[in-house]
């Protein structure tokens, strides 16, 4: 017993070890950035150039904090008629309150006390 211990252990410690070194193979695609001749078209100073015209005539506004693209985005629906449409499709299609960002716990959260769930929770076999 004592001999296979001796021997049990350290061979485990190896085959592991192995298989750990085994896992950090190569990537199956070829790296040849180092034999990759990079070749740039406009000098740094073309580039700042074309950004300062950019930001003069305003079309970098997208990476800007004033950016708003919802300020220019209108609705004729009032808030009313969204909410009527609501409870519509509510009463329609009951199954309706269990989608959305809740998946219907607001929904079930409603819902009464007195509901009994063991009919559902029951197993049927019996």
């Amino acid at each position: 017993m004592n001999t296979i211990q001796r021997l049990a252990y350290p061979l485990i410690a190896v085959l592991s070890m192995g298989a750990a070194f085994a896992a950090h193979a190569e990537s199956p695609t070829v790296d040849d950035s180092a034999t990759q001749v990079w070749s740039q078209t406009k000098t740094r100073a073309q580039v700042q150039a074309e950004l300062f015209a950019a930001r003069a005539d305003g079309s970098t506004r997208v990476y800007s904090i004033s950016y708003n693209p919802l300020t220019v985005a209108k609705t004729t629906t009032t808030r009313e008629a969204v909410r009527a449409e609501a409870r519509v499709e509510r009463a329609v299609n009951p199954s309706a309150q269990m989608v959305g960002e809740d998946s219907g716990s607001f929904y079930l959260a409603q819902l009464p006390l007195s509901r009994d769930a063991s009919h559902v929770l029951a197993d049927k076999s019996r």
